[in-house]
């Protein structure tokens, strides 16, 4: 036996993934993260030309945004300032058509005092603003493409059966996160901005910055879109059998303290707004349970084992 045969050359990656070569289907490590790289770069640039176009309508945005504090300080205003429990039950008669029957003889306010207007505090504060909304404004935008792009990562080790909910997960996830950020914004963000204002004594005014309040409004819209996700990613983990049905329901004493404590870590600090928000994710925690019992592959692990039996 020669030097040569006893200790060949070590082949380079390169010939080594040239004489190993990958089974159908499969990747090697290394074409995975350049595959990451490739998704992440597709959905960033989404993001990007969602962002570019909201930066163009920013001045429409922040006026949609600052609209609920512009309305919670004039209803508190023609109200005379009552107390937090009043401005909520007040809140409750609007939007029962309760109004009509309370109105006050005194000429309303139409215009917010300049001590209740947001304040800049920074010379580049509404840069900023314009380029925080238009970020978040671009993610909204860009969610299709953002969770396509997932999907089409995750789909290589799915199987063809699988495959086939990638148009129906990829609708409920903007649906759902569109469901969850108009909750927020239209029930949960007015009722929190009056316990919070109604809370002010009368011999203190607050004035409010406004990049704090953007950021606040910001993460309330996307926590509640994040949150209300939770039937999406129960089908997504019940087709692949990850999830059961039977799973969830031994972590239910768990999942309903877990929500609560998300409850309040994400809504305003009233309890108002809190059950708001954790109702609705009990909610979803029972609608997903069913989800993972309907979508369960119990059929489809069973039909294989049975012309396996007979073959031997």
């Amino acid at each position: 036996m020669t030097e040569e045969s006893r200790f060949p050359d070590i082949p380079p990656s390169a010939e080594l993934a040239e004489q190993t070569p990958a089974e159908p289907g499969q990747m090697a490590f290394l074409d995975h993260l350049e595959e990451l790289r490739w998704r992440i770069f597709r959905a960033l640039g989404a993001i990007l030309a969602g962002a570019i176009l909201c930066f163009a309508f920013s001045d429409y945005v922040m006026q949609l945004l600052t609209k609920p504090y512009e309305q919670a300080v004039l209803s508190l205003e023609n109200q005379r300032s009552p107390g937090a429990v009043e401005a909520m039950q007040q809140l409750l008669d609007q939007w029962l058509g309760k109004e009509a029957a309370a109105e006050a003889t005194t000429p309303e306010v139409i215009e917010i005092p300049a001590a209740r207007r947001l304040q800049s505090l920074r010379p580049m504060t509404y840069f900023f603003i314009s380029l925080q909304v238009s970020f978040m404004g671009g993610l909204v935008l860009a969610l299709p493409i953002v969770f396509l792009q997932i999907w089409q990562f995750v789909a290589p080790g799915l199987l063809q059966s699988e495959k086939r909910l990638a148009l129906p997960i990829i609708a409920l996830s903007v649906l759902c996160f569109s469901i969850g950020a108009l909750i927020a914004y239209s029930l949960v963000l007015p009722m929190g901005l009056r316990f919070f204002l109604a809370l002010e004594p009368p011999d203190m005014t607050s004035q409010w910055a406004a990049d704090e309040y953007i950021g606040f409004v910001l993460r309330l819209l996307f926590g509640f879109g994040m949150v209300f996700e939770m039937p999406v990613l129960a089908l997504f983990l019940a087709k692949i059998g990850v999830l059961t049905a039977d799973t969830m329901r031994r972590i239910r004493r768990y999942a309903i303290v877990v929500i609560f404590v998300l409850a309040a870590i994400v809504t305003p600090p009233d309890p108002v707004s809190q059950l708001m928000m954790a109702l609705p994710l009990l909610l979803l925690y029972e609608l997903s349970i069913w989800i993972c019992r309907v979508a369960a592959p119990k059929k489809k692990s069973e039909t294989p084992e049975e012309p396996a039996a007979s073959q031997d």
